[in-house]
């Protein structure tokens, strides 16, 4: 928090990466967990370990969240990616989440029933954070579900809607690769920039109180390239230092555009560019089956199974 850092992101990798990074403190959590006996079934206590894991980074929080009056210094926790599809189970989690501490923020799927769960949190007055948006469809519907959720509750509790420029020009240098299409680094590095950057546009257009998150950075150049008034980002550790490292220019690119011959490159080789940036290109009904989505929340379902793989596992040890 020392550098400038405004709360601490997290989803169901989060502990199946501190596995590899602390597995001492993971072993600690989950022997935690299983001492306790809350529930027979492991996907509920793989949750479980989420919500100690989460403890520590609110804590770290907490005087930053109160001296903001709650704009700032919120945790991010993320339910079981199985019952993503799950309204029901979504609601359930979150009333959980929101005993966890005052700064909690919960996230959930940028797909038709996260719009549902996120205008009913919004509506009992939570913060809350659409993730696995990768598209401008994708962060009006969540935008209108927070401002119909707000109007409910009578007042507008934060809310950030991710856009995830790193992870889309992943997923379209794999469908490249699928599909047999040249395209030059240089070009697809633009991918992502440009969908974040159009829906900023909607933000400001439509004076929407749900502002937008940028994650899944993969470089440099996915937060250079993204500072504006109103734009959070978020960064892994490392990044941060090669940024602080690196002292690039500080100056809002937010509005910056790329060339017209790159997106036109883009636009006529990726339709699922084209669905990332454009107003009306899906349906919601076609969010939760988009590219990827689908590859964001398989590797959602791999942390997950990793953590319940440890829980599993050191059941069979105390047995």
């Amino acid at each position: 928090m020392a550098v400038g850092a405004v709360g601490i992101a997290s989803n169901p990798t989060y502990v199946a990466n501190l596995v590899k990074t602390e597995p001492e403190y993971v072993e600690s959590l989950v022997d935690g967990v299983v001492a306790e006996a809350c529930s027979d079934d492991v996907e509920q206590l793989a949750v479980r370990v989420f919500e100690k894991a989460v403890g520590r980074p609110m804590g770290m929080c907490t005087e930053l969240y109160r001296e903001s009056g709650g704009r700032q210094g919120h945790v991010a926790i993320q339910g079981n990616p199985r019952r993503n599809d799950d309204l029901d189970s979504m609601l359930d989690e979150a009333e959980r989440f929101r005993s966890l501490g005052e700064n909690v923020i919960i996230k959930v799927p940028s797909t038709v029933n996260g719009a549902k769960a996120l205008e009913e949190l919004t509506a009992r007055g939570w913060a809350t954070i659409g993730t696995m948006c990768f598209s401008v469809p994708q962060y009006i519907q969540m935008a209108e579900a927070h401002r119909r959720g707000a109007q409910r509750a009578g007042m507008t509790p934060r809310c950030l809607i991710t856009m995830l420029p790193g992870m889309l020009d992943e997923y379209l240098a794999e469908d490249a690769a699928r599909r047999g299409v040249e395209i030059s680094p240089e070009v697809l590095r633009h991918a992502g920039i440009t969908s974040a950057r159009e829906a900023y546009k909607i933000y400001r257009e439509r004076r929407y109180e749900a502002s937008i998150l940028s994650g899944g950075a993969r470089s440099m150049a996915h937060f250079t390239e993204l500072v504006g008034d109103g734009f959070s980002i978020t960064l892994s550790g490392k990044l941060a230092q090669d940024l602080l490292t690196a002292d690039l220019p500080r100056e809002s690119r937010i509005e910056a555009s790329a060339l017209p011959d790159v997106t036109g490159e883009l636009r006529q080789k990726f339709p699922d560019f084209v669905r990332a940036c454009d107003v009306g290109a899906m349906e919601p009904e076609e969010f939760r089956p988009y590219g990827p989505v689908v590859r964001f929340q398989n590797a959602l379902l791999s942390g997950f199974a990793m953590v319940v793989g440890e829980i599993e596992s050191r059941r069979v040890e105390k047995a």
